[in-house]
């Protein structure tokens, strides 16, 4: 069972809880990467249940790990958080009226996503109440890097060599053969992505599905976002070409600030 304390109204306060938010705020407070050693001694951790933290909020794409230098630093995911509270206050472009603009102008899906391990992560979705996909796209949904458009912006970025590195290990534990992507194909679409700027594909994930995909310029120390457009086959292909013109020019604003 975890182990509580006292809050100031004397309820009870799960200690494994309050740390997770005294990690983000050590982050806010020190807006630097940090070690496991930098967080044990700037919080007074014990230095087991730290790395399992660290490790725990970096598997869920809250952390990034830098394996070089063996340091922790926050995701946009955390941003996403609490970006819907601060767009009611404050005025600028934000991830999170990123995606609402492009939700309202668009009718459709709109997707944001990570790499985690060889998956793709949806960790911000909007999507129609009444949507005539014939799934949800819950936050945190994982799909095949090689088969995604969102997972394809994100190899996109990837050395040749690293791509099919991750390439035999997606299909090492993939056992659907009619999902599986020839690498030379894989690659020759990658290359097509770094020159057009977008990806697109068609029932890859979900037969009735299509799904229009971009990068999102973040700093260095980040991970590759990409953002897409999600819809029926039959919507998105007809307005491909307009549904990237929304996302190049929502995000326009969101680079200056880069």
């Amino acid at each position: 069972m975890a182990s509580t304390k006292k809050g100031q109204d004397d309820e009870p306060i799960v200690k494994s809880a309050k740390r997770v938010l005294e990690i983000f705020e050590y982050f806010v407070e020190n807006q630097e990467p940090a070690s496991v050693n930098d967080i044990v001694n700037g919080l007074g951790y014990p230095q087991s249940s730290t790395s399992a933290l660290l490790k725990s909020l970096t598997l869920l794409r809250y952390l990034q790990y830098n394996r070089v230098e063996r340091t922790y630093y926050p995701t946009m995911r955390v941003s996403l958080l609490g970006g819907w509270l601060s767009d009611e206050l404050f005025s600028g472009a934000s991830l999170s009226q990123i995606v609402n603009d492009l939700h309202k102008k668009s009718g459709q899906s709109v997707i944001i996503g990570l790499q985690n391990d060889i998956y793709a992560q949806y960790v911000y979705v909007m999507q129609p109440k009444q949507s005539n996909l014939p799934w949800y796209l819950k936050p945190g949904s994982l799909r095949p890097l090689c088969n995604s458009a969102i997972g394809r912006i994100i190899l996109s970025y990837k050395s040749d060599v690293e791509v099919m590195n991750l390439y035999r290990k997606i299909y090492a534990s993939e056992t659907t053969s009619h999902k599986r992507i020839d690498s030379e194909k894989l690659i020759f679409e990658l290359d097509k992505i770094r020159h057009q700027g977008y990806a697109y594909t068609e029932g890859s994930v979900n037969p009735k599905a299509g799904v229009i995909a971009t990068h999102i310029p973040t700093q260095f120390h980040q991970p590759v976002m990409a953002i897409g457009i999600g819809g029926s086959i039959e919507v998105i292909r007809k307005n491909k070409t307009k549904f990237l013109k929304m996302m190049q020019s929502v995000l326009e604003p969101y680079q200056i600030q880069l």
